[in-house]
């Protein structure tokens, strides 16, 4: 599961466009979507058409100590493979309540970890701030697309939210991954072309290939309520964000589990008879574990993952040919294979992933 913050505290750039547009179009390449609404405007909640009166409770409930609300609790499906968290007002108020609170900054991640459901991606529209909102974003994420319009001060504060990060990967102890992205380009005028050179020219590859033109497709589908992917599909806006989506999923693709040699970027499952390499992405666990089928299902026996660095657990296994039915054990929590697709229910009806490993390997 990836986990993208959306994030640049200078507002207009885009942010929440991008957010709404790049959920919308990985979910139409059938992955499967949450979009976590972090801004106390609202504008993703009111961008996908989900007005306050089709939900009670929102990320004001989920984040402060007053409540025993969690992310489950305030999930609207919104379209085909596409979930919202969704924010209004209240959400300001959450700094001052939280004045104090222990591991305040953790209070999404904690939650994300909580999730009943699985995604392949989650989406956090961050505010235009770099207040305990935007925090809780960067600790629980684990890339960051930076938004930058092309205009005279695009560029002026960048540096403020890349040593926030920076702090950030220090206390975490990971490494968070970040690009930039142009938005609202106009190729007809010089000054846009002189922005964007300067823009490529300050992030060099952390920059993304894929520009977003500036269209009245995108202004006319927002008010709409409605995403680019169900408003224009012929629109500029349209090939922009799929683009986005397609080099998004080239870059930061997470792994599953994979040979010694393969690349962290192109894991896949490994069904090899005689060995088999599990990966887990968890950088804030302290204990990694696996059971299953090969050891009884007790996580005691020794099967503990090794931290690798940058958040990510590996075990090596020798099997036999077969089917083997597992779970990860995270810090004493039983998980799902996140990104194994192929699940069977027990006896007992729980969930759990299936390893197939082929008898001709």
């Amino acid at each position: 599961m990836n986990i993208i913050a959306i994030a640049n505290h200078k507002g207009g750039c885009g942010k929440t466009t991008t957010a709404i547009n790049l959920s919308a179009s990985f979910s139409r390449e059938g992955k499967r979507v949450l979009l976590i609404d972090l801004d106390p405007q609202g504008h993703a909640t009111i961008g996908l058409n989900v007005t306050e009166d089709k939900f009670q409770k929102n990320m004001y409930d989920v984040l402060s100590n007053l409540t025993n609300v969690g992310l489950n609790d305030i999930i609207i499906p919104v379209s085909e493979n596409l979930d919202l968290a969704p924010s209004n007002v209240l959400l300001s108020a959450i700094e001052q309540q939280l004045s104090g609170i222990t591991d305040r900054e953790k209070r999404l991640a904690g939650n994300i970890d909580n999730l009943k459901r699985e995604y392949d991606f989650i989406i956090i529209d961050c505010p235009p701030s770099l207040g305990i909102l935007t925090i809780n974003a960067l600790i629980a994420c684990s890339e960051v697309i930076i938004p930058i319009e092309t205009s005279f001060f695009s560029l002026h504060g960048i540096m403020k939210l890349l040593e926030t990060i920076n702090v950030v990967e220090e206390k975490s102890k990971y490494v968070i991954k970040y690009k930039a992205l142009v938005t609202m380009y106009d190729r007809r005028k010089k000054f846009d072309q002189e922005v964007v050179k300067n823009i490529k020219d300050y992030f060099k590859e952390k920059c993304f290939d894929t520009v977003i033109r500036n269209t009245v497709k995108l202004k006319e589908c927002a008010s709409f309520g409605c995403p680019i992917t169900q408003y224009d599909t012929s629109s500029y806006g349209f090939e922009d964000y799929i683009n986005l989506s397609n080099e998004v999923l080239q870059t930061w693709q997470m792994p599953l589990y994979r040979k010694e040699e393969t690349r962290f970027e192109e894991a896949v499952p490994a069904e090899v008879w005689d060995e088999v390499i599990f990966s887990f992405w968890a950088p804030d666990a302290k204990m990694v574990q696996l059971a299953g089928d090969f050891n009884n299902w007790s996580p005691e026996e020794n099967i503990n993952l090794e931290n690798k660095g940058n958040g990510l657990w590996e075990k090596k296994l020798i099997l036999k040919p077969g089917e083997y039915q597992y779970k990860y054990v995270v810090d004493g929590n039983w998980r799902v294979d996140p990104n194994n697709p192929l699940k069977v229910c027990d006896n007992s009806g729980y969930e759990n992933s299936l390893l197939k490993l082929n008898q001709e390997n």
